[in-house]
């Protein structure tokens, strides 16, 4: 007999396989969950397919994780996590001279000397 954790996890994988599956066969019905997903993945960086392995696995799964050398599925970032990463970057930027130049904006990781005050950006 299956234990119930694994039916459990089999069944939220089927359901949304065999719906997607069963409109897939039509090929307005293509076009259609391929828009879908473009629109997914413009306003949430996820797919269609992201987004059903992010509700099957209880992970933060997606496409641009491998992308950027990661795993497909990672633990969710606390919100702890989240205000740490955020006081690491204001740190580092903190750290960084930006000046007006005449093509833009360069930074550097020390005060530039030949700058003048008036051109560092803040």
């Amino acid at each position: 007999m299956r234990s119930p954790l694994s039916f459990r996890l089999l069944s939220r994988l089927l359901a949304p396989a065999f719906a997607l599956g069963l409109g897939a066969c039509d090929p307005a019905s293509q076009a259609m969950l391929a828009g879908a997903s473009l629109v997914s993945f413009v306003h949430t960086d996820k797919t269609m397919s992201d987004h059903m392995a992010t509700w099957a696995f209880d992970s933060d799964c997606s496409l641009l994780h491998t992308a950027n050398d990661e795993t497909y599925c990672q633990p969710f970032e606390t919100e702890e996590q989240r205000r740490a990463a955020e006081a690491e970057a204001a740190a580092q930027r903190a750290q960084t001279y930006c000046y007006r130049t005449l093509g833009g904006i360069s930074c550097y990781r020390e005060p530039d000397d030949m700058a003048s005050s008036q051109a560092r950006v803040q």
